[in-house]
């Protein structure tokens, strides 16, 4: 009886390339997580979620990025949400303006021999994709 009355979340997506990531989004980049603390559950959220504060990298799509950056994200069980490591680099997908991440961007941990090849292939994929030309 109590399971029917429980608010129950799943986070499944298809499997996207990294062709279709780079694509979907607007800005990625290479950062390194400074810092993660755990937000409590109060009047606008359910439930509790991750606060990160990440120092930018390498900008790979999107333009300047500032320095420093906040981005949360679920507790990454069936939210869908990104585990978050402090001093691990993250590759992170997101849109213009978003502070949330989650797993089915492709944002995820990449290790530091990882980087250049990362980078190298998501610039590769930037560069072949025609650009969108600004409405006149």
């Amino acid at each position: 009886m109590l399971l029917a009355t429980a608010s129950v979340s799943a986070c499944s997506f298809p499997i996207a390339s990294l062709d279709q990531q780079v694509g979907e989004a607007e800005e990625i980049f290479i950062a390194n997580l400074l810092e993660a603390k755990v937000i409590p559950v109060d009047e606008h959220h359910k439930w509790p979620w991750i606060e990160g504060r990440f120092q930018v990298k390498k900008i790979l799509k999107g333009g300047v990025q500032p320095e420093e950056v906040i981005l949360t994200t679920g507790l990454g069980r069936s939210d869908c949400g990104v585990g978050m490591m402090v001093s691990w680099n993250y590759v992170i997908f997101k849109g213009r303006g978003d502070t949330v991440i989650a797993g089915p961007s492709g944002t995820h941990v990449i290790e530091d021999f990882q980087m250049v090849e990362v980078a190298d292939k998501i610039a590769s994929i930037v560069r072949q994709r025609p650009h969108k030309s600004p409405l006149k």
